[in-house]
């Protein structure tokens, strides 16, 4: 399973046979993987190439350590990276995803947004996104009613992003706040769960490539099925 004369080092032909295994359900979803010592063993090389190859599926959110009891395979995150569609996000990593537009409706632009959006009518959009089966995510979206041409609940079960591009807008960025938030019982109704769960909650500005935002969207994500990751940069000249 492991050669050893490959220009690929070992430990990533490891890392992808675990990988590997996990996909077709030699080791399945909060199941123990072997340990460190078999795994040594059963490919023939050190427990420290082992030790890299299980670090970096764990960084990579595929397994998780338990101290005192093993590797456990995680449930799949969705995961997010760049600036993308939950759409186009879940389309590319393979998985369903189903849109349920909660409310759709026509509102006066409450006065916390009138020195964001100039327009006397929001549109507000109310969402769950569901992945293979469990929610895992509310989306609020409040758009303009003057930037949209004709909108319907069956047409806004689709990307957004990819519906604002076919009125003539190009999205660029976004402007996030994060918070993560404890669970209320409305959050139990909406996630369709008993528990106590880990939750995030994101306001964000959507911009197209003139500065112009697009539209403001509340969600809440349940942490332990989204991952968003952030990267940061030093600005060339900020540091004297």
């Amino acid at each position: 399973m492991i050669d050893k004369n490959s220009p690929i080092p070992v430990y990533y032909q490891l890392k992808e046979d675990v990988k590997r295994k996990i996909n077709q359900g030699v080791w399945k979803v909060g199941q123990c993987i072997d340990s460190e010592r078999e795994l040594s063993e059963n490919y023939g090389v050190s427990r420290m190439t082992i030790r890299q190859a299980l670090g970096e599926l764990v960084q990579e959110g595929i397994l998780v350590r338990e101290k005192g009891k093993g590797t456990f395979v995680c449930e799949p995150k969705v995961k997010q990276q760049d600036m993308m569609s939950f759409s186009e996000m879940i389309n590319k990593s393979g998985r369903n995803l189903v849109t349920k537009v909660l409310s759709f409706v026509k509102i006066s632009t409450p006065e916390e947004f009138q020195d964001i959006f100039r327009f006397e009518q929001l549109y507000k959009i109310d969402r769950l996104r569901i992945v293979d089966d469990e929610v895992v995510a509310n989306e609020i979206v409040y758009i303009p009613c003057d930037y949209c041409g004709y909108l319907d609940e069956e047409i806004l079960k689709g990307s957004l992003y990819k519906l604002l591009e076919e009125f003539g807008y190009k999205i660029a960025y976004s402007e996030s706040a994060l918070q993560a938030i404890l669970t209320e019982d409305k959050h139990k109704i909406l996630f369709n769960t008993q528990e106590n769960i880990p939750l995030l909650k994101s306001f964000s500005k959507t911009f197209t490539e003139n500065g112009k935002i697009l539209f403001l969207e509340e969600s809440i994500y349940r942490s332990d099925k989204f991952i968003l990751e952030v990267n940061i940069s030093m600005r060339e000249g900020k540091l004297k």
